[in-house]
This record gives C-alpha cells, sequence and structure tokens, in this order.
C-alpha cells in the first residue's frame, strides 16, 4: 500500500489531489492503472520523489479519462495524439498515456489482464 507519507510525493497537497482524481476515476468506472513511480516502488521496493502521476489507459478509454479529470479542476490536452495526454492542476500534473512514445505499443486489454489489486494513496485500485 502507498500512503502520502512515503517519499513518493513531496507535499500532502500533491497526495490530496492526486487521490481525489483517483477516486474520482473509481467513481466513473472507467478502467485505469498505475503506473511510473508508484509501480515502480510496488515492483522494485525502491521509493522516490515524483513531480507527477502516471495512469494507463486504452486509447478508447482517453477521452473519458481527461473529462473526469476536467471536472475534478485539472485543465486538460492531448499532448502527443499517439501517445500521451495530460491534465494539470497548478504544478501538479497527470500523465495520461496510451501507447508508447513511438506509438507501437497501445495500451490494450492485455496490460490490464496483468495488473495487481492494490491501493495507492490510500485509494483502492479499480477491480479489473
Amino acid at each position: 500500500m502507498f500512503e502520502a507519507g512515503t517519499p513518493l510525493l513531496t507535499t500532502v497537497e500533491k497526495a490530496e489531489l492526486y487521490r481525489t482524481a483517483l477516486e474520482m476515476l473509481n467513481r466513473s468506472g472507467v478502467p485505469y492503472l498505475v503506473g511510473g513511480t508508484y509501480a515502480f516502488h510496488y515492483y522494485a521496493g525502491i521509493a522516490r520523489t515524483t513531480k507527477d502521476f502516471d495512469i494507463f489507459v486504452r486509447p478508447r478509454d482517453m477521452q473519458r479519462v481527461l473529462d473526469v479529470l476536467k471536472r475534478a479542476g485539472f485543465k486538460t490536452e492531448v499532448a502527443f495524439p499517439h501517445w500521451l495526454a495530460k491534465a494539470h492542476h497548478g504544478d501538479r500534473f497527470i500523465d495520461v498515456i496510451y501507447s508508447s512514445g513511438n506509438g507501437v505499443a497501445e495500451v490494450d486489454d492485455e496490460w490490464f489482464a496483468h495488473a495487481v489489486d492494490e491501493e495507492v494513496l490510500a485509494t483502492p485500485l479499480p477491480e479489473l
């Protein structure tokens, strides 16, 4: 379980904002995976400070995720149409990743088939 008190986030305010976003995504029913620093911590046991929060979604769910994050107070944009969208809230942001940077490895059902049940920032991730 990843708590706000771990060294992964620099402020409690960031943790609260990301927790709110996760809770809203959970309520929306849109499937997502948490990656980046949080996945690295889960699998490798190494905690590090992060400037952002990474979630992975299927390309078809990207706009739904951006809509939810917009309702949570984020400004959203599709930064690179072939793989990455972003949601900004001041100096905080969420990367919404739906493919690899070269566009070859889209997030698909197989990614979700290997997901683990976990909590991030004291928020249960959705059962997939």
